[in-house]
Formats: structure tokens, sequence, C-alpha cells
């Protein structure tokens, strides 16, 4: 019974970010097998969705959201995974500063609403659906096949912020999942890490 309320639209809109983390969306909402994802102004700084297509079928996930307390959570990209499998981390003072200043970034509300890439490989690609809540509304900016230095090859650069936005998502949800995160060598150089391929 108490899953049948909690999952209710309108009696979730009432309940605070902490309750609905405390008691788990995923666990309450089980009965209906679906995700309650209640878009409150107060409750994400950040959320980045992934729909994933290839031959295998199409997919769609929680790639990254930080909540404005500080706690970041994602889901697993394997289909074998029940349910896609949720991770979650409280960031450090630190990390989470790092992800807000780039999201208030003015350069980066500036940005287009849709960014494509397209590789030698078709068959199979990503696409992001970043909103970022500011006020008034949401942004929102759909990104295919990130990749900053294919594009950087290909003469047509993302923008400075959306490429800052989107290398550090990847960073963070890697460290969500304790993963190595995969990055490209732009990435790299905007995250001040080293390439650790061998000459």
């Amino acid at each position: 019974m108490r899953c049948k309320i909690l999952c209710n639209a309108s009696t979730l809109s009432y309940l605070d970010a902490a309750t609905i983390r405390r008691w788990g969306t995923r666990c309450l909402c089980a009965k209906f097998r679906t995700v309650a994802q209640p878009r409150l102004q107060w409750e994400h700084s950040l959320e980045v969705f992934a729909n994933h297509t290839s031959f295998e079928g199409d997919r769609r996930y929680l790639f990254l959201r930080v909540l404005t307390d500080g706690l970041a959570e994602c889901e697993s990209s394997k289909p074998s995974d029940p349910e896609h499998l949720a991770s979650k981390k409280l960031l450090t003072k630190d990390e989470y500063a790092r992800i807000k200043s780039i999201i208030i970034d003015p350069k980066l509300a500036k940005v287009g609403r849709r960014y494509e890439t397209w590789y030698a490989v078709v068959d199979t690609s990503t696409e992001w659906e970043i909103e970022i809540q500011r006020a008034g509304q949401a942004q929102v900016i759909q990104v295919l096949n990130f990749s900053p230095g294919l594009t950087k090859l290909m003469k047509h650069p993302y923008p400075d912020a959306l490429v800052k936005l989107g290398c550090n998502v990847e960073k963070l949800r890697a460290d969500v999942l304790g993963d190595s995160p995969s990055l490209d060598n732009e990435c790299k150089k905007v995250l001040g890490l080293k390439d650790q391929r061998k000459p």
C-alpha cells in the first residue's frame, strides 16, 4: 500500500528530496516497474539521460543526476543488469562546487539545443538528453555521440563550455560507478589528466 501511495504523482510532489531518496523511488515503485522522477525545480541541478541504439535494440538509462544536496546517481548501461542497477555517491564539497561552477557558467547557458556527431560505424549511437535547472525554466541540450576530439578533427568543435560539461559528466559518472573513465584526449586536456597510453 505504501508503494502505491508514494508512487502517486500528486502525493509524490509533496515529498521532500531527502524522503524520496531515503525510501528509494525505485523500491517504492517496484510494483509498477517504473522509476518515479519528480520534476521539482529544487531537486536536481543536472540530469543526463542516455538513449542508446544498437543492433541489439534500444535502451534508455540515467547517465548522471546531480542533486542540489551533492548526491550524484546513475544507472548501469548494461541491459543485463536488473532494472538498470543504480549507483549513488555523495560528492565532496569540492566535487560539487566544480560541477556547479560549470553549470552556472553563462557561456553554457548560450550553447545550442542540439549537436550531432556520426562515427564511421553507424549501427550504434548514444544520445544524451541534458537538463540543467535554471531560473524560470530548464535548459535542455541534446548531444548525439559526444566526442570532442572527433568534432575538433572534423573542424566542427563543440563550444568550450559544452566540452567542459560533457567531459566532467563522463568522469563523474565513472567515479559514481567506481570505474576508470573512458575519455578521449580532448577530455583529458580539459580535466588536466595525463594520457596513460604507452608510446
